[in-house]
Order: structure tokens, then sequence, then C-alpha cells
């Protein structure tokens, strides 16, 4: 039986979908309660912190996906690293003590930021922001752990996208559909990895299934330059959007002191990231896992963006956590109202 930590969010219930299909019993845990599409799951709800709560969803698993944590766009502080770092150490003290398998951990690009791409799995932390950092704690701890004998593969995604993402691509596909001004930093040249939420469930089951302990930097089967990608996007949406290129360090500047003042929902890790190059080449995973990714950047979008019209259509509440519901755009909807 598999464990999905996290399994109400975005990537939790992509990867919950996938296991079911696969015809895998799975128990999800999270504080909040899971998407209807995956009734057949059991569920447990508590909060990953709660080490007697995460102990007793333990028993009787054979393998855990964790995906729980705190996202950069809820800005909660001292909760990274209480979610990320201490939440991970409960799900392992827990793995150990209940005999689980193998365990799959969700961490993050975001620890790797890197001048040099592709970025490989041997490349140093360069975390971002305090998400980041969490990330890379956590990470020790999984490392700290297959010390004492747990399998743990770490899997370090590029920004996940796919049917019913929302979060802060809510924002992106919201002026889109409305064909308003798309603002970036810099000349967007530079070339920016997506990656499925079903590329990135079937890439966590072929994990599931070693008995090794790995790291894995996974990525998009292809994208170009993220003006290309984007002028793709808009070209299918047919909205007219334009896309405008900002200077960088003043759009830093002023992202950053409305991230300071909570006036903006854009975290350090977007703004001071955006207009650089960031990808991976999947070698790893495809030579261990004979994972190969399905879906490149142009598939991804179109997936994200056609789901988030369905999604508006309906008028849809989102459930689970930030990347599954639509997020408040702050100062941003001035931006967004300009001529």
């Amino acid at each position: 039986m598999y464990l999905v930590t996290g399994g109400s969010g975005f990537c939790g219930t992509e990867i919950t979908k996938y296991l079911i299909r696969k015809n895998q019993s799975v128990r999800i845990l999270d504080i909040e309660p899971p998407s209807q599409e995956i009734r057949e799951a059991e569920f447990v709800q508590a909060d990953i912190r709660d080490e007697q709560a995460v102990d007793r969803a333990c028993r009787g698993i054979d393998k855990v996906i964790h995906t729980a944590a705190k996202v950069p766009i809820s800005k909660v502080g001292a909760q990274f690293s209480q979610v990320n770092v201490g939440g991970t150490e409960n799900v392992l003290k827990a793995c150990l003590r209940n005999k689980v398998q193998k365990i799959v951990h969700l961490s993050s690009s975001a620890v790797q930021l890197s001048d040099i791409n592709p970025v490989d799995e041997a490349a140093p932390y360069r975390p971002i922001g305090a998400y980041a950092r969490s990330k890379v704690d956590a990470e020790k701890v999984c490392k700290a752990y297959i010390t004492r004998g747990l399998k743990v593969d770490i899997l370090r995604p590029r920004t996940v996208v796919g049917p019913g993402r929302l979060g802060i691509f809510n924002i992106l596909f919201d002026w889109i559909s409305g064909g308003k001004k798309i603002y970036i930093t810099g000349n967007g040249r530079n070339k920016i990895q997506f990656l499925h939420s079903e590329d990135l469930a079937a890439c966590c089951y072929l994990a599931s299934l070693d008995n090794h302990s790995e790291i894995y930097n996974i990525g998009s089967k292809d994208f170009a330059s993220i003006r290309e990608d984007l002028r793709f996007l808009i070209d299918h949406a047919g909205t007219g959007s334009g896309i405008i290129s900002l200077p960088v360090k003043p759009a830093i500047l002023l992202l950053g002191i409305l991230d300071i003042l909570r006036l903006s929902p854009l975290a350090s890790w977007h703004y001071r990231t955006f207009h650089k190059d960031f990808y991976f080449t999947n070698a790893k995973a495809g030579r261990l896992l004979g994972w190969q990714p399905q879906y490149g950047n142009h598939d991804i979008l179109i997936a994200g963006y056609d789901s988030y019209l369905k999604i508006k259509e309906k008028n849809e509440v989102g459930y689970g956590a930030s990347h599954r519901k639509a997020l408040k755009q702050g100062v941003l909807k001035f931006l967004k109202n300009l001529p």
C-alpha cells in the first residue's frame, strides 16, 4: 500500500490518480480533504507536523511518496522549516519505525539554481529564499536517514504544470484569457523548463519500484525560450495578448519591495529567477529508471490553460493547497489593467 503525503494538493492528487490507475491501494495524509476525483483512496486528516499522527498513517504502508510541503507563494516564514523540514523528518522517522520499503521525497529544483545549464544532480546547492533553503534542509534530512538504512529517492522537478494547476499560473492564464499584456523580466531569450504533472507521477511511481537511493533532476521533453513558449500559448488562446520586457534590475527591486510589503503574490524565487536559464537533461532518470517525459512545454502550457478555462466556465472552487487554488493578485491587478 502507498501513502501519499500532501495527497490533496496539486502534485499529490495527480500522483494518487496515477497510482490508482496502476491498481495500487493508496492512503492520503493531508490537512485538507481530497478531491472527489480520488474517492478510491483512504484519507487520514492530519498535520504533517503531528509526529504521532504521521506514525499512525505509516502503519501497514509499503511505500511512501512524500509531497506535503509549504510552497513559495504561501509566504509562511517559520512554517517553511516546521513543515518542509520537520514534517519530512516526521515522515522518515515513521517510515524507519514501520519498516517502509521505499520513500520518494518530492524536493524542488529551487535548491539548485545554477549559472551553468543544463543543471545536473551533482551541481552544488544554491537556494534562493526561505522556501528553497527549507527544501535543501529537507534533502539533508533524507540523506541522514539513508545512512540509517532507509531507501529514499529525492526527486527535483522543474515547475510542475498540468490540468488543475492554478496558484501563480492562475494569474498568467487570467491575463492571457483577457487579452492583457504579459510582463517578463529581461528579453525572454532564456529557457525555462516545466514538467507535466502526469510525467511527475510516472517518475514517482518508477522511483518507488526501485530499490536504491538516488537523486533525480527531471523536466519536460522539450522547451524553447520563455518568450517563444509564451507566444505559443498566446497564439493558442487567440486573445491577442502582447509580451512586454521589463529591465531586470529595476523589476527585481520593485517586486522585492512589493514582496516585503506583502502587496504582491510573487515570492523571491519567482522574481529573482524568471530571467535566467534553468533546465535539466533527464539523463539520470532515463538511465536508471527508464523514465522519459512524454510532454514538452507547449503541451504542458496548453493543458494548464485549457483546464483553467474549464474551471472558470464552471465557476469551480479550488480545493487542496496553494497550487490548486486561484491566487489573489494583489497590486499586480493594477498592472493588469494598464492600457
